[in-house]
């Protein structure tokens, strides 16, 4: 029998084509295609819509349906009502979402409406069970609320870490107890710099953020970070630009409430620029560095470089000093003085090194508990 080779090369060029063109159109579709909110989970915990089964979004169903269980719904307080209509929580009367941290009621969250509300608010858990605050603790360093609630058995999630983020990593955010939307990470040290007085800083507050690429509904305020391990990594803070807290500056806090039901913060107590983030001012100030914290008073806010009867003026630090250098660690655009000092307890005694009139001189100073 003859065979007739040159038809044989056409079939096998056409199943190449076709299996090429197969996986050319997956890779587009996977690329441009996917809805920004991937899936919405039922009643029954099973994914409503899927739209592929890549490794990675197996990943972001896992995570989803480990973290969904966590979130909490935080409604204004209804005054009693005889008509049960007037008595539900709807949807769009919710101020802010909490996560569950601990299994018997411990949540974080954030938001100055809840702070505003003080303890006119309620929590609703997954199974519509509704509890009033018992306990408002507010991070001061981060804005940061936790709340207690009485209730037992909650789902907790893993909690992780900001570092190793990476430009246009992909997290998720919940919408709703429901329901989860994809996002990317826009700038994972994201400061504000929209005004000079951005860039005027306390020693006691953080002012780096994890910058996303969308921006986030008002209700949607509180609503974890979570990364494709399931663990979550920030709270949301503001909803444009959107904006998270990182987890690494309100963790520790959380846990010394667990303690003492104090946040426990060290005190150092001055006002600064960060040269590091600051490009422009004259050598007179900067004393020719790129890096450190200028002790600096803010005449318009008429607010001290250094506080009185702070730990920083006990030891003797001045307007225009420079603070290069804490214990062993040196400042520079990646890590502030603020993130350094927390990583401190009060009571901790410390070595600053700073710059003053061109020498440098090493002083000793002991923190204080920020009330």
């Amino acid at each position: 029998m003859k065979i007739n080779f040159s038809n044989l090369k056409i079939i096998i060029f056409a199943v190449i084509f076709g299996l090429g063109a197969g996986v050319v159109g997956q890779i587009i579709s996977a690329t441009y295609l996917l809805p920004p909110e991937i899936f919405t989970i039922n009643e029954e915990g099973r994914a409503k819509q899927i739209v592929s089964q890549t490794a990675e979004n197996k990943k972001i169903l896992e995570a989803a349906q480990n973290t969904l269980p966590t979130i909490l719904e935080i409604f204004p307080k209804k005054i009693y009502f005889h008509n049960p209509e007037n008595q539900i929580y709807l949807p769009d009367e919710r101020i802010a979402l909490g996560t569950a941290l601990t299994s018997d009621g411990w949540l974080v969250s954030f938001g100055q409406e809840l702070i505003n509300a003080k303890n006119n608010f309620v929590v609703i858990t997954n199974n519509q069970k509704i509890f009033e605050p018992k306990k408002i603790i507010v991070d001061e360093a981060t804005k940061t609320i936790f709340i207690k609630i009485d209730a037992d058995n909650l789902s907790v999630p893993k909690l992780g870490s900001k570092e190793n983020l990476s430009l246009g990593e992909k997290i998720l955010t919940p919408k709703n107890k429901q329901s989860f939307k994809i996002i990317q990470i826009a700038d994972s040290s994201y400061r504000p710099t929209a005004d000079p007085k951005d860039l005027f800083i306390s020693s006691e507050k953080f002012s780096k953020f994890i910058l996303l690429d969308q921006d986030i509904n008002q209700n949607e305020i509180g609503t974890p970070l979570v990364n494709l391990s399931g663990e979550i990594i920030g709270i949301i803070s503001n909803t444009s630009p959107a904006t998270a807290v990182p987890i690494n500056f309100w963790r520790d806090a959380f846990l010394e409430i667990l303690k003492t039901e104090k946040t426990g913060r060290p005190y150092l107590g001055i006002h600064y620029l960060d040269l590091g983030n600051s490009p422009g001012i004259d050598d007179a100030w900067s004393q020719g560095r790129t890096a450190g914290a200028l002790i600096l008073s803010d005449k318009n806010s008429k607010i001290s470089g250094v506080a009185k009867n702070s730990p920083a003026e006990t030891a003797g630090l001045r307007d225009g000093d420079i603070i290069i250098k804490i214990d062993n660690e040196n400042l520079s655009q990646k890590i502030d003085l603020a993130e350094i000092v927390s990583q401190h307890s009060p009571a901790d005694k410390i070595q600053i090194t700073i710059l003053r009139n061109g020498e440098e001189k090493t002083i000793e100073v002991t923190l204080s508990e920020k009330l």
